[in-house]
């Protein structure tokens, strides 16, 4: 079965999708986010983040540990 937020060539996913895909909260996303650890594509209010960076962050298991968490 193919993952849901990879099929259908979706080049952008939402904070709820990047928690899912990595197994973080997604309070954990958005603090990477602000630090500027995740580069995001805004549409509107809407805060994407490009499914190629969640591509290489899943390679990476400790992609999102932010300093001073562990």
């Amino acid at each position: 079965m193919k993952n849901k937020a990879f099929s259908n060539s979706r080049c952008l996913l939402s904070i709820a999708e990047v928690a899912w895909l990595l197994g973080v909260d997604s309070s954990r996303v958005c603090r990477a986010i602000r630090l500027g650890v995740l580069p995001v594509v805004r549409r509107g209010r809407r805060v994407l983040v490009p499914a190629h960076v969640v591509a290489h962050l899943a390679l990476d298991a400790g992609a999102l540990v932010v300093r001073g968490e562990a």
